[in-house]
């Protein structure tokens, strides 16, 4: 019988390996999601009720028709649809399989899991500024910053949030694991 050693490249191969088939099989209610076409309509009222809450707060006179929120802006109105994208869900799905892909406790990675009400959060917070935004500088390079704000924003604050609750369970060798298999 060979016995096989295992080098550290490979166990940290090895590791980068179950910790992307775990994320992958945590990910399968995002693509169900996405292929079944299912929505979650109370999420979506709840988006659109606490964004209509902080226009009005703000005075920026929002109007409310179904699932459209529109806004005063210097030449008109201009409007929104809060759909189901809107609500962040994809965001709070990727982050739950990073999460739960992780080799800690089911303790800390429960924990971890309480930062998903900050990613909503946070992304109530970019509905906000794309509002802000047009009533301030109307549609100028609307399209460019939603893009920005839209994808990368939350695209680096799930990203961000994640290496932070793992650095802070003082897990700092799956950071290092990824960074030397994919710079080896």
């Amino acid at each position: 019988m060979v016995r096989r050693k295992y080098t550290k490249k490979n166990r940290e191969l090895l590791e980068l390996v179950k910790f992307l088939v775990k994320f992958n099989l945590f990910a399968i209610p995002l693509y169900i999601i996405l292929f079944t076409g299912w929505t979650f309509v109370q999420l979506q009222q709840l988006t659109l009720d606490i964004t209509y809450q902080i226009l009005l707060l703000t005075g920026a006179e929002p109007v409310l028709n179904d699932f459209l929120i529109s806004i005063p802006i210097k030449n008109g109105n201009w409007a929104a649809v809060i759909n189901w994208d809107c609500t962040g869900w994809k965001s709070m799905l990727a982050f739950f399989a990073l999460v739960m892909s992780t080799p800690f406790t089911m303790k800390k990675r429960a924990l971890g899991l309480l930062l998903i009400p900050l990613i909503y959060a946070i992304n109530l917070v970019r509905i906000f500024f794309m509002f802000l935004y047009v009533r301030t500088f109307d549609l100028a390079h609307y399209e460019l910053v939603h893009s920005v704000v839209w994808s990368w924003g939350l695209i680096l604050t799930i990203l961000l949030l994640w290496l932070v609750w793992m650095r802070t369970n003082g897990f700092e060798s799956m950071e290092k694991t990824i960074y030397s298999a994919l710079h080896k």
